[in-house]
């Protein structure tokens, strides 16, 4: 199925597209409406909330046994180049 976004000043603009949505058989979906999610701001920054349906197996398997916490993951990985 194709998909295409238009962005419209006007609510006209919406009824006519609907009505001609029924005559030529497409549908019109409102993400805004559909894809809420919850967001929430720390420091100022934006934060939303991860899909619960992401398959964390993978990363469990990656992860355990490696005695790796948050700390020296940071002091490891996120190093300045000089």
């Amino acid at each position: 199925m194709h998909e295409v976004v238009i962005k419209y000043k006007n609510r006209k603009t919406l009824k006519a597209l609907t009505a001609l949505g029924e005559y030529l058989g497409f549908t019109i979906a409102n993400p805004e409406r559909t894809g809420k999610k919850e967001v929430y701001h720390i420091n100022g920054i934006p934060v939303e909330s991860g899909d619960p349906k992401i398959d964390m197996q993978d990363l469990t398997t990656i992860f355990t046994g490696e005695d790796i916490d948050a700390k020296t993951l940071r002091e490891s990985a996120w190093q300045r180049k000089r």
